[in-house]
Formats: C-alpha cells, structure tokens, sequence
C-alpha cells in the first residue's frame, strides 16, 4: 500500500491544476462572469457540482460491486472528455445564439458533475481501504504541498494567459489544457492497488437499512452537523469572493486569478504541520483551534475597508489565512472521519452519506449566496466605517454558522487518546511551572 502513494500524490498533483483551470477557482466564476451570467444563475451553476453527491446515496452499493476503482477511473476519466466540450461553446454562441449556447453549457457542467459525483462516491471508500491509518495525515500533508506547487504554477500561468488574452479564448485555452493533464492524472491513478469488485455487497435494500443505521450513530451525526454548518459557512463567503475582491476592493482579474496561490501557499504550510501533529496526538486537537481561525477569517474580510490602499496584499494575506485554516480542518476533519468516525466494515453506507451531506450542503450555500447577491443588486448602505450590502451579509451569517461547527464538532469523540484541552495544558505546563 505504502508503495503506491507516490502514484497518488501524482495524481493529486495534476488534479488540482485541472480543477483549477476549469471549474474548481477563480477562473471558472470570471468565465461565467464573462459570458455575462448574473450571480443568481452562477449561484446554480456552482450549486451542481455538490448537488450531484445526492447520487451517491443510491450509487454506492453499485459502484461496491463494479468496483470502486474502475468506477473512478471510468467516470474520472469520461469527465475530462465531457469538460473539454467546452472548447465549442463560441462555435454554438455564434450560430445559434445566447440562448442555446447557454443551455449547451448547463448541459456540460450537469453532465460533468454527474460523473464527478460517481466517481468520488467510489473514491472514499477505495481512499480508506488504500491509505494506512497510522500515516493518513503525513499523507494529507504531503498531497497538499505537492498540490499546492502544483496549483501555484498553474495560477501564475493563469494569470498571466487572463492578465494578456481577452474575450472567451483565454479561459478556453486553460480549459483546453487542463483537461490534458486532467487526463493523465486518472491514467497515473490506475498502478493505485485495491477497489476491486465485491459481489458480496449488499443489496438495496441492505444497503438503505446500513445507512439507516448509520444515522442512528450519534457520533456521525454529530460530524455530519458540524461539517454542515462549516461547509455552508465557508461557501456562502467564499463562493463569490473572488468577484467581490475584483468588484468592490478594485484588483484586477489577473491578479484575483494569482491571489490563489496565497490560499495555496497558505494551505501548504499548515498542512505539513497539521498532518505530523494529528498523526501524533490526534485530530480533534488540531482541529479546533483551526475551526476558531477559520471563523476569524469572514470576520477579516467585514472589517477590511472598501478603500483601502495596497488592497492586493491585504487580500493576499487573507487569502493565506484562509488557505491555512481551511488546510488544517481539512486534514484534521478527514482523519477523524476515517480513524474514527466511520467503522471499516460499514464504509459503504457511512460514506454515501458523508459523500451526499457534503453535496447537498456545498450546494445550497452558493445557491443562497447567489440569490441574495442578485436581490441586493449594488445597493448599499453605511454603519460607521463599515459598508453593509450583500456580500456583508454573507460575512455575518458565515461567522455564525462557523462558531455553530466548531461547537458540533466538538461534541464528536476523538479519535485517539488525547483531546483538545489534554494537549493544551501538555503545551502551557512547561511555562507555569517556570513560574512556580
């Protein structure tokens, strides 16, 4: 198992530059943006994407018995072909008009999103089977930095190829590209072992009474509810931020494109800390207090002036905050997830609905954020130095609902035999008994 690592990290690698170069980051809302699609229409379309975890709620027992691997692989794979269909939106714009060239794009990203979920139904649990407990972490942490080199250098060629083209091409060459070495990422992950078909997989009916069960766990459902509220708050921030930084703090598209590599740079760094920490004292301990920095960084952008100078670098340190947080609940989420949330024997039915939550909640919060960007328009109104709108609003709400996860998150057992406060008082000990 140990040995097909590497191969995965690989993967991972030219994943992120494909995510990020078609629908995963800020180039993909300034396309959108450029065709001219309101923030309620990109709300929807953005909400897709995790929608289609849904799926996943019935697909898991089928994908058990194909095979999570070659599941993966064919829906991985197919997805990359699907999304590079693209490439002919201006030939469809140009002969048969806005209309049908838009439904033409609904139609690639519903498609691609359906073949993103299957795929990633198959994925957790293969991702269990596959990576060792002992070493989950450092395994994370490795996968983020070898992402994040990766990302880093696609964001400063998508910046640059944004920053000199106009009009449509420049996103369609990146798409074009990205869909290349999406391609040769699924191929990579082939030399990965395990995920092999299992006839012996419970029936439907079997399969709906596990995940029954499952939600009778009141461990999980716990998780499930902090990982809600996080998820929901985070997007209904972020899902837009990249428009707001460009609309109302004044950078320029280009330089929104490579503010990324802040949150990329940011993630990296934490990562390789949070995945050694959690794989010696557990994950709650490095969990919530990334929680509480990841509820601070909301409160960052609401407090940061509309006028202010330099508000590149401002942005960019936000950015790296929020890169950082993000990257430590992240890995530290996940581990407890699998080292001591989801029982081996029962991963099928457990992750289905950790698979189908995530989607589900990832995408009513970009549909929500949307619809009230559009409804508030570019109205807004003044509170002392602060400007209240729309997107000040997602801020508040952001805040709230993150302190509620931290608060369900920690009602979830650890996973090892430390906890947040035994860690703590292990850290501060040495410096009151100096004191003493």
């Amino acid at each position: 198992m140990l040995r097909a690592l590497p191969w995965q990290w690989a993967s991972g690698a030219l994943n992120a530059v494909f995510a990020l170069w078609t629908f995963g980051g800020s180039v993909f809302l300034l396309f959108l943006n450029e065709l001219g699609l309101p923030k309620a229409q990109m709300g929807v379309v953005l909400s897709l994407f995790p929608f289609c975890g849904l799926l996943a709620l019935g697909f898991a027992p089928l994908a058990t018995r194909l095979g999570r691997k070659r599941v993966f692989l064919v829906c991985y794979g197919a997805r990359k072909a699907v999304m590079a269909g693209l490439l002919l939106l201006p030939l469809v714009l140009g002969h048969f008009g806005r209309r049908v060239g838009l439904a033409y794009l609904l139609t690639i990203i519903v498609v691609f999103a359906v073949l993103r979920a299957l795929a990633e139904t198959a994925i957790y649990p293969w991702t269990q089977e596959v990576i060792p407990n002992r070493v989950r972490g450092m395994f994370s942490a490795v996968s983020t930095v070898l992402s994040t080199v990766a990302a880093c250098v696609a964001l400063l060629v998508a910046g640059q190829v944004i920053h000199a083209g106009a009009g449509l091409s420049r996103f369609l060459f990146l798409i074009g590209a990205g869909c290349v070495l999406g391609g040769i990422s699924v191929l990579l992950m082939v030399r990965v072992p395990g995920g092999q078909p299992d006839a012996a997989a419970a029936p439907a009916a079997a399969h709906w009474a596990a995940m029954a069960a499952a939600l009778r766990d009141r461990n999980f459902v716990h998780y499930l509810a902090g990982l809600g509220c996080v998820t929901i708050g985070t997007l209904l921030f972020a899902s837009f931020l990249p428009l707001y930084v460009q609309e109302r703090l004044g950078v320029p598209s280009g330089v929104v494109v490579t503010l990324d590599t802040a949150v990329m740079v940011g993630g990296a760094l934490a990562g390789l800390f949070c995945g050694w920490a959690t794989d010696r004292v557990g994950s709650r301990p490095i969990l919530m207090p990334a929680l509480v920095l990841n509820l601070l960084i909301p409160l960052g952008w609401l407090l940061l002036p509309r006028q202010t100078p330099h508000a590149a670098a401002w942005c960019a340190a936000l950015y790296f905050a929020y890169g950082a947080a993000a990257s430590a609940v992240g890995i530290s989420a996940g581990r407890l997830l699998f080292n001591g949330v989801v029982p081996p024997q029962s991963n099928t039915a457990y992750t289905a609905i950790y698979y189908a939550w995530m989607g589900l909640t990832g995408g009513v919060a970009p549909l929500l954020a949307g619809a009230l960007l559009s409804a508030c328009g570019n109205r807004q109104t003044r509170l002392g130095p602060l400007a209240l709108d729309g997107q000040t609003f997602l801020f508040l709400v952001a805040v709230l609902l993150l302190a509620l996860g931290w608060r369900l998150y920690g009602r979830v057992r650890p996973d090892d035999r430390h906890t947040t406060r035994t860690v703590l008082r292990r850290l501060l000990e040495p410096i009151f008994s100096r004191g003493e």
